[in-house]
């Protein structure tokens, strides 16, 4: 669960958002792309329903990217971060 602070918010207008998402409340056997969904999916749930996260300019143009907790968590070191900048690379520049 995330929480956004208005005070916070009022000082900070940030071009976009990054949010690292980790869901380990239902521990089931899936696929690999059902795994990274199930991570992301109740943080993006959040943020969707969440007003002052909608008022944000990076939300209302559409650059907040989520990215799976366990990328970091799960391989600490050079792998894994560059398992994540690769992730992170995928969703600011799309194949075109």
């Amino acid at each position: 669960m995330f929480r956004l602070r208005r005070a916070t918010i009022a000082k900070v207008e940030p071009d976009l958002i990054l949010g690292n998402a980790a869901n380990a409340a239902q521990y089931e056997p899936l696929s690999q792309n059902d795994f990274e969904q199930h991570q992301l999916q109740t943080l993006q749930q959040q943020w969707q329903k969440n007003a002052i996260a909608q008022s944000l300019n990076a939300s209302k143009a559409g650059r907040v990217y989520f990215i799976p907790a366990y990328l970091c968590l799960g391989l600490p070191g050079p792998i894994g971060t560059e398992l994540y900048l690769n992730e992170l690379r995928a969703q600011l520049l799309p194949a075109q």
